[in-house]
């Protein structure tokens, strides 16, 4: 027991007779450990994108929801007519008639 794993640590079992085995499976492990990592890389970016992209639609809701608040402001009545009561027009006190064709 304490001799094979003297061979493994000094990595003697790589250069002994018949290592070529050994040698593929390091070399698959070596490659799998590659892989691994970059598709760690790969999923780390993912997720970066996804956070900017969740702020971009967090802010463009709030512009959304802050325009809005301006037209509901600006469509008020008691607004309209400030506005043209600044522009001098008057509202109408005849009521409108409607025209039937037939």
């Amino acid at each position: 027991m304490k001799n094979k794993l003297k061979q493994i640590v000094l990595g003697n079992f790589l250069i002994d007779e018949g290592s070529f085995r050994k040698w593929r499976y390091v070399i698959f492990l070596f490659s799998m450990c590659l892989i691994m990592i970059y598709s760690s890389h790969l999923v780390d970016s993912k997720i970066i994108t996804i956070s900017e992209l969740k702020n971009e639609t967090s802010i463009l809701k709030s512009d959304f929801i802050e325009g809005r608040k301006k037209v509901m402001k600006l469509k008020m009545e008691s607004n309209v007519t400030d506005v043209m009561f600044e522009r001098q027009i008057k509202s109408s006190t005849i009521p409108p008639k409607k025209i039937v064709i037939e």
